[in-house]
């Protein structure tokens, strides 16, 4: 039996191979691609309007169901100072339970920022409750796109005071 010997082009062919596959390897990642502006806008105003349809309706834990492990919620009705992280929010959102009357409402002018993973929302909130006005309410809401849904980091609602 003859004993054979790789070719110059072989042992070339096979170094870069040993070389480069694995540098290309390294550089892939598996990451979840992020959405499109138009498939993130859709799917947060989706949340925003589930978790407000349930407020209006007297139902307080609608924020629940989009609120990531580590949000952060501020508002002029008792969290001022801030709630921090997910069942921090549960207990705070509670406590309204049974005291949200039910009454009509709108949201009005939303604008979304998008940074890749993060879509900063605002909005305003108009409530009306047995054919009156409430006040209205500036509503910031952050959202962070992870393992395949947007859930809110951040949210402040304020009262739009009047002058």
């Amino acid at each position: 039996m003859k004993k054979t010997t790789p070719s110059r082009t072989g042992l070339i062919y096979g170094a870069v191979l040993v070389l480069v596959v694995p540098l290309f390897l390294l550089t892939c990642k598996n990451e979840q691609a992020v959405p499109t502006q138009d498939e993130a806008r859709a799917a947060i105003w989706e949340k925003i309007t589930a978790a407000n349809d349930k407020w209006a309706a007297g139902d307080p834990m609608g924020f629940t169901e989009c609120a990531a492990p580590d949000i952060i919620w501020s508002d002029d009705l008792g969290a001022q100072n801030r709630v921090t992280g997910y069942e921090a929010l549960k207990t705070y959102l509670e406590a309204f339970i049974g005291q949200i009357p039910p009454h009509q409402h709108v949201l009005i002018d939303p604008v979304f920022q998008y940074y890749d993973d993060m879509v900063v929302v605002s909005y305003r909130y108009q409530g009306t409750f047995e054919g009156e006005a409430g006040a209205p309410w500036k509503v910031t809401s952050v959202y962070r796109y992870a393992d395949g849904d947007w859930l809110s980091v951040h949210e402040n609602w304020t009262e739009v005071k009047q002058q």
